[in-house]
């Protein structure tokens, strides 16, 4: 990668985020801490929340080892923001958000207060209900900047995805359905790498970009569970700075098919994508020596992905996944929202170009009435088509831009145990190898386990330990407190006896926690 400060970046990204704790009418939430790189997984394991709830969250915690390679030592962090999952539906508008987020203060170090963790919120303004409506989302997350290095702040780059747009419904017959978005967007970025000269992660790639689709979904009802569906979009994307990313458009048809009863989620699709690059940096050899030259490369790949759910008891289900996209580092987060289970989310990486992402997973989870069992398996590889090490028939190097080309296998188990009607245990471990173009290898660990005590209807406490371990020599302990406060949904599980009721829908994406 290259060292690419951009000018005006963070005080945007901090400017969404105070937004978004602001605007409780589409109530926010948060992230509960940087207790390891994963925290995503485990919040999913517990079994302290059911249905959908909304929490403020205030903690502090201490990290042994928070500076790393930044003179070393611990620090104490600071926490607060909100966390939970909302949805509704009605007449004049839907809505949905799906967020864990804080802001994080370390006393050592020399961090700058950072939102940690992500955001998903989406409204759907009914004009004309059930012919036109405005739409609107935010997605907030954190990048990996170097995919070998600990996750400091100085090695995350903030991500904040504003889209807005008309959309348009049609219904020809009772059971089909035609529904056509137009969508701009505005994508900004910052890291705290940009500002600290000399530090390892001073790799900060510029993301800022603007956005202009359209979205076309056409669906033909055979059942009340079975449909057949016929999607294509199209988006042209300019980036702030081209000096290491590429303006590209991107076409994509697909064809589906999808099932969904009481006890199987059934998704099937397959198509086609065409991705164009525009001023690709292309060197070629001549009798006079080498020559660059700026060209456009188009690719087209096959798309395709499978989704399958099944309860096969009452009280267990096995999930499985399977896809190949071409998307970019910006929209590949947001496609964890729109998928449910399996509960491995993989890392994603901060670069501007798009990529081919293959990914294969599996879920098995155990949910009884005090007791709760997940485990869980991911393969994700990460193709950069015009990537620094695409090799020309000649031998030579295609372009300068930087390459991510990598192999993640992931897996996790995760165990959730009722002690007694106000106090939950939870207990977990994280592992992930990697495997770089360059032929290096990298491996992360994670345990964490925490008890969850519930004071009253809605404050609670949670007590954390977690350890994290990283190819290099790099480990952290860290242990604190986090009191929470349930603003909606007041805490429903801690029921003995309670009946599991286990959906094949839960969770409804890889960030959102476990309904039942």
């Amino acid at each position: 990668m290259n060292m690419r400060p951009g000018s005006g970046s963070r005080p945007r990204c901090r400017g969404a985020f105070a937004l978004a704790l602001t605007l409780m009418a589409l109530p926010a939430a948060a992230q509960v801490g940087p207790l390891t790189p994963q925290s995503l997984f485990f919040q999913q394991a517990s079994n302290a929340r059911t249905g959908p709830y909304l929490a403020a969250d205030a903690g502090l915690l201490y990290n042994d080892s928070a500076l790393y390679g930044a003179g070393g030592g611990g620090s104490m962090v600071a926490l607060l923001g909100f966390s939970g999952y909302l949805s509704h539906f009605g007449t004049a508008l839907d809505y949905h958000l799906d967020s864990n987020i804080a802001a994080t203060k370390y006393f050592s170090g020399g961090y700058s207060v950072e939102p940690t963790g992500y955001f998903d919120g989406e409204g759907t303004f009914k004009i004309v209900p059930g012919d036109f409506a405005w739409i609107g989302r935010e997605t907030y997350t954190q990048l990996l900047i170097n995919p070998l290095a600990p996750a400091t702040p100085i090695n995350l780059e903030n991500l904040n995805f504003i889209t807005t747009g008309p959309r348009f419904t049609l219904r020809p017959t009772l059971r089909t359905s035609v529904t056509l978005d137009g969508t701009y967007s505005i994508v900004t970025s910052g890291s705290q790498s940009q500002y600290i000269a000399g530090s390892p992660s001073f790799q900060y790639v510029n993301l800022d970009s603007h956005r202009y689709g359209a979205k076309l979904k056409i669906e033909r009802a055979f059942s009340s569970s079975a449909s057949l569906y016929l999607k294509g979009s199209w988006q042209k994307v300019q980036f702030s700075d081209t000096t290491v990313n590429n303006d590209f458009t991107l076409g994509q048809g697909t064809v589906g098919y999808r099932l969904e009863n009481g006890r199987t989620v059934l998704d099937v699709s397959g198509g086609y994508a065409q991705l164009r690059a525009y001023d690709v940096l292309v060197f070629e050899q001549s009798v006079i020596g080498v020559l660059e030259s700026r060209q456009t490369q188009s690719i087209g790949q096959g798309i395709w992905a499978l989704d399958l759910s099944r309860l096969i008891a009452p009280n267990q289900r096995v999930a499985l996944a399977a896809s190949q996209q071409l998307v970019d580092a910006a929209s590949y987060f947001q496609l964890g929202f729109d998928t449910p289970v399996p509960t491995v989310a993989p890392p994603i990486f901060a670069a501007g170009n798009p990529f081919i992402v293959r990914s294969y997973g599996a879920d098995w989870r155990v949910q009884e009435p005090r007791t709760t069992l997940d485990v869980a398996l991911r393969y994700v590889s990460y193709d950069y088509p015009f990537g620094a090490n695409n090799l020309g028939s000649n031998g030579l190097p295609s372009t300068t831009l930087p390459t991510n080309n990598t192999d993640a296998k992931v897996a996790s188990v995760l165990l959730a145990r009722q002690l007694a009607p106000k106090l939950n245990w939870d207990i977990g471990a994280y592992f992930m190898h990697q495997d770089t173009i360059d032929a290096s290898a990298f491996n992360t660990t994670s345990e964490i386990t925490n008890l969850r005590w519930q004071v009253g209807q809605r404050l609670g406490l949670r007590f954390v330990y977690a350890h994290n371990s990283l190819s290099g020599g790099y480990t952290d302990n860290q242990f604190g407190v986090i009191v929470s406060y349930t603003l909606v949904g007041a805490r429903t599980a801690g029921q003995q006896g309670a009946a599991p009721g286990l959906s094949p829908l839960s969770p409804f994406s890889t960030q959102s926690p476990p309904q039942r």
